[in-house]
């Protein structure tokens, strides 16, 4: 992975003392925690954390509809 200067810079002022650079990645994405992650560079060009967001939460949705639809077969069958 290839990170800007200032990325990196963020990255490393974010880091706990022995902890690497993927385990604050992981940390940082665990807690999705997105104002940190923001901080690590610039924007992408046409990325809408708004869009994002809305299919992210559609996408946990019907991954739950499924989920419940699935245990109600299973606890109804004799």
């Amino acid at each position: 992975m290839q990170l800007s200067d200032d990325a990196y810079a963020t990255l490393s002022a974010l880091k706990a003392p022995g902890e690497s650079f993927s385990e604050v990645v992981r940390r940082l994405a665990a807690k999705k925690d997105l104002i940190a992650l923001r901080q690590l560079g610039p924007r992408i060009p046409g990325w809408d954390d708004t869009l994002r967001h809305r299919e992210g939460a559609e996408a946990d949705r019907k991954r739950l509809r499924q989920l419940l639809g699935e245990r109600r077969r299973r606890v109804r069958k004799p």
